[in-house]
């Protein structure tokens, strides 16, 4: 009877153990190398589609798809915004920051042009006090003139007292008047704020309305 060689055996074992982990080891390499080994598809300045192992930086630019080593795309980069773009989104997005400010305060354009008209209403009610003063000042200063007058055309000296009441309504005249054109000035910027209020508002309803479109 022939008895086994069990260093031999165990040895044999050892050597087919560490060889089938060698393999195992060496086809995990492989397929990670495989899974990163990638191409890169984009479309040349004649229209021509490339596949390549890089891409250009100009055609970056005009957007690329990513495949792997099994030509499956694992990632498409779309193109650039051009300039006109970037300007666009810039003012939607403006619109939009705009719109979630108004919505905090008006829940409709017609609140805006309420709030409008109540702001005109009291800008046009110290219009008309400050008309009606400018009124009254013109007529005092217009007596007063004309009571200076009578004592120069008697030769006499004009009063002080005269003079003095003179100055001092011409200086409210001349207040009275610059608050005039303050509130003719705010009047019209009122008008121009809220009006523009009213279009942010609506442009950015009518953007809301077409996002809650597409996400249904």
């Amino acid at each position: 009877m022939i008895k086994p060689n069990l260093h031999r055996t165990r040895f044999t074992l050892g050597r087919l153990l560490s060889t089938v982990a060698t393999a195992l080891l060496l086809a995990a390499f492989c397929a990670n190398a495989l899974s990163q080994h990638v191409y890169y598809r984009y479309i040349n300045e004649d229209g021509v589609k490339v596949l390549d192992h890089s891409i250009p930086p100009e055609y970056a630019q005009t957007g690329y798809e990513v495949l792997n080593a099994s030509g499956q795309v694992v990632k498409v980069v779309p193109p650039a915004p051009s300039a006109d773009e970037i300007a666009r989104n810039a003012i939607e997005r403006e619109i939009q920051e705009r719109y979630a400010r108004l919505k905090r305060r008006y829940s409709s354009t017609d609140d805006i042009e309420s709030a409008k008209q109540r702001r005109l209403r009291n800008i046009s009610t110290n219009i008309s006090i400050l008309n009606g003063n400018i009124n009254t000042l013109s007529a005092q200063i217009e007596g007063i003139t004309s009571k200076a007058a009578d004592f120069e055309r008697r030769g006499e000296k004009v009063p002080k007292k005269i003079l003095d009441d003179l100055a001092a309504v011409r200086v409210e005249l001349t207040i009275a008047e610059e608050l005039l054109q303050i509130r003719n000035t705010e009047h019209q910027e009122v008008i121009s704020k809220f009006d523009q209020d009213i279009l942010a508002f609506a442009k950015g309803e009518a953007m809301e309305k077409i996002s809650a479109a597409k996400i249904q």
